[in-house]
């Protein structure tokens, strides 16, 4: 499949015997629709809106939420190797066993997200929103955070190491735990405001 759907409307539909590849939706709504088991290849989501969709045991290579916005989705024992999250919106959803492979995630809201244990290593991240969100156990090791919001978030036993965090605001995150580099526990205290020197 690769033409261009525009502005349509999909509820409780089954996309498991359905061939995706390369299918591009602009402005679509998707209800409650299952895409379980699928091999996602090559498809875009631009500016849709996916409500309470599963995407369990589900690949997506190359796939692309841009613009789009999530809610209610569940994306269990998902792998989502070099997706484009650009600009998308993401509540409620569900990320349990989920394998992100690098990719890029620049200007994502995910704010009070249950994100714990999840790997964005060399993932972009960049202005990205995750505030208030549980990073406990997560692992952005040479993630590019740079500019992102992780205002109140809970970033216990995360991992920082080599992660890009210039312009980060931490204000009033939690630490316990916390590994990163010598760059980043300098921008950790300036967000805290402790003066070093």
């Amino acid at each position: 499949m690769s033409d261009t759907t525009r502005g349509e409307r999909f509820v409780e539909i089954d996309f498991y015997e359905r061939d995706l590849d390369g299918a591009r939706f602009v402005d679509c709504r998707f209800t409650a629709c299952d895409f379980t088991e699928k091999n996602l290849v090559d498809v875009t989501f631009e500016g849709c809106a996916l409500f309470d969709c599963r995407f369990h045991d589900t690949t997506l290579e190359r796939v692309a939420f841009t613009g789009a916005t999530l809610s209610g989705c569940s994306f269990a024992m998902t792998t989502l190797d070099g997706c484009k999250m650009t600009g998308s919106t993401f509540a409620d959803c569900g990320w349990r066993d989920t394998t992100i492979v690098g990719g890029q995630w620049a200007m994502v809201t995910m704010r009070q997200q249950t994100l714990d244990g999840l790997d964005f290593t060399g993932a972009r991240l960049s202005d990205a929103d995750l505030s208030e969100s549980s990073l406990r156990r997560t692992v952005f090791a040479d993630a590019d955070l740079s500019g992102a919001t992780l205002r109140g978030a809970d970033l216990r036993d995360a991992d920082l190491r080599g992660a890009r965090v210039d312009g980060i605001d931490l204000a009033q995150a939690r630490f316990a735990q916390t590994r990163m580099d010598v760059d980043a526990a300098l921008a950790v205290a300036a967000a805290q405001g402790i003066v070093i020197g």
